[in-house]
C-alpha cells in the first residue's frame, strides 16, 4: 500500500484545511495516510476517525534553530521508519523541514502547497531571506501546488519555481468547501440562529458587517475599523454593527488603540476565536463579510461566507479577488477605508445583499465544492506516483 504523509504546522489547519480529504484518499485511493503536525486540539481523535497514522512534532511558526533541528530529526526518523512514498507539505515551517527531511531520507515523491506569498508585504533583508527560502523549498520539491492563479503568477514573476513545476487544482484551493454538510444554510436551525442573535443583541433592524480572520495589520483590520466608524456616522438609522471573529496576534500586531476599540467600541461584537465546528452558524448572523486583507493566497473565509449565502467584499489586488465575482457575488476593493465604505454602501439594502448571497452560493457550489477537490487531488497524486 502506498504511504502518503501530510505535514502541516497546526492541528487546526490539518482538520480545517485538509479535513475529510484524508479519509477520501484512504478509501478511494487505497493509500495509507499519515500526518505530522504539532500536538493539541484533539488531533488524535480526528486522526482515529479518519484512518490516519498521526505522529506529533512541534512545528512552531517562529524561527527557533535548536527546536527546529530537533523537529527535523524527528521527521527524518519517521520517514525512514515508515518508508513513506510521498510527502505533501503545507505552511512555511512544515514545507521547509518537510522538504529537507525528504531529501535526507530520499523520499521519492515530494509535493508542497503554496497557500500564499509570505513575503508579499515584507521589505528589506527579511523579504530577501523569505524569498530565498521559498526558492530553496521549491528546488527540493517535485511539484508546487498553488492555491490560486494570483499565487502562481506572483511566484512566476519572482522566479521562485522552475518552469513547469507549479500546478493549480481546479479554480484554486487545496480542499474546496464542504457545501453539502458543513457550509449549508439549510442545515442550520432557525432556533440556533435566533438564540445566537439574542445573545449578541442583534435584531432585524441591524445590518451586520462580518470579519473572520487573524487580527493583524496585514488583514486590513485598521482600514475596516476606520470605514466602520464613518459608516455608523453616515447611516445612523441603519444600526450598522461590526461582528469581529478572531484573535489578536503578536506578529504584525494591531495598535493598542485599535484593539481597545474592538473590545469596547459601540456596536461592535468581538467574539474572539470561534471553534471551526461552529463558524458556519456565525456566518448566518452577517449581511456581508468584509475581507480587506493586504495579502491573501485565496481567501477561504470569503468562500465559506458565500457558501452560507453571504456576499463578500474582498481585496481586489490579492488572491481573494478570485473568490468573488465582482458586482455579482460581492465587490472588489482597494487598500483604502473609502473603498470599503463605497462597497458596503452599495449593499446596505438587505434584499440586494441576500440576492448577491444566493449567487455566491451558486458560484461556490459550481467551482469550489469539496467533493470536486477530493477527486482532483486523487487524480494529481496518482499522476505523480507514476513518475520516477
Amino acid at each position: 500500500m502506498t504511504k502518503i504523509l501530510e505535514i502541516i504546522n497546526l492541528p487546526s489547519s490539518a482538520k480545517n484545511f485538509i479535513g475529510g480529504q484524508f479519509k477520501y484518499l484512504h478509501e478511494k485511493g487505497g493509500f495509507e495516510m499519515h500526518l505530522i503536525c504539532s500536538p493539541g486540539d484533539n488531533i488524535e481523535d480526528f486522526a482515529s476517525q479518519n484512518n490516519i497514522h498521526y505522529y506529533p512534532v512541534n512545528l512552531s511558526r517562529q524561527l527557533s534553530p535548536w527546536r527546529d533541528l530537533k523537529s527535523l530529526c524527528c521527521i527524518v526518523r519517521y520517514l525512514r521508519r515508515n518508508k513513506i512514498d510521498m510527502v505533501i507539505a503545507h505552511q512555511a515551517k512544515a514545507r521547509l523541514l518537510g522538504m529537507i527531511a525528504c531529501s535526507i531520507a530520499r523520499v521519492p515523491h515530494r509535493i508542497v502547497f503554496a497557500h500564499g506569498i509570505l513575503y508579499e508585504t515584507m521589505t528589506g533583508i527579511k523579504r530577501t531571506l523569505v524569498k530565498l527560502n521559498d526558492k530553496y523549498v521549491s528546488w527540493l520539491a517535485d511539484k508546487v501546488v498553488c492555491v490560486s492563479k494570483y499565487v502562481a503568477n506572483f511566484r512566476e514573476k519572482d522566479h521562485i519555481d522552475k518552469s513547469g513545476k507549479t500546478i493549480i487544482l481546479g479554480n484554486g484551493s487545496c480542499n474546496g468547501i464542504d457545501i453539502e454538510q458543513k457550509f449549508n444554510p439549510d442545515r442550520i436551525s432557525p432556533i440556533e440562529i435566533a438564540e445566537l442573535k439574542s445573545n449578541f443583541g442583534i435584531d432585524e433592524n441591524h445590518f451586520v458587517i462580518g470579519f473572520v480572520g487573524r487580527l493583524v495589520r496585514d488583514k486590513g483590520v485598521i482600514e475596516l475599523i476606520e470605514a466602520f466608524r464613518v459608516l455608523r456616522k453616515r447611516h445612523p438609522k441603519q444600526k450598522i454593527t461590526l461582528l469581529v471573529i478572531g484573535e489578536p496576534e503578536f506578529r504584525d500586531a494591531l495598535p493598542t488603540s485599535t484593539l481597545e476599540y474592538l473590545r469596547n467600541g459601540e456596536d461592535i461584537i468581538f467574539t474572539g476565536q470561534v471553534p471551526f465546528s461552529k463558524i458556519q452558524t456565525y456566518y448566518m448572523l452577517m449581511n456581508v463579510l468584509v475581507l480587506p486583507t493586504h495579502r491573501e493566497g485565496l481567501g477561504m473565509v470569503a468562500l465559506e461566507a458565500e457558501a452560507m449565502g453571504v456576499p463578500a467584499i474582498v481585496s481586489g489586488y490579492t488572491g481573494s479577488a478570485e473568490t468573488v465575482i465582482n458586482g455579482k457575488t460581492g465587490y472588489h476593493i482597494d487598500k483604502t477605508p473609502e473603498s470599503i465604505i463605497c462597497a458596503v454602501e452599495r449593499i446596505l439594502d438587505k434584499a440586494s445583499a441576500a440576492a448577491m448571497g444566493e449567487k455566491g452560493r451558486e458560484f461556490v457550489s459550481k467551482h469550489f465544492s469539496h467533493t470536486k477537490y477530493c477527486e482532483l487531488m486523487l487524480q494529481f497524486i496518482e499522476t505523480e506516483l507514476k513518475k520516477r
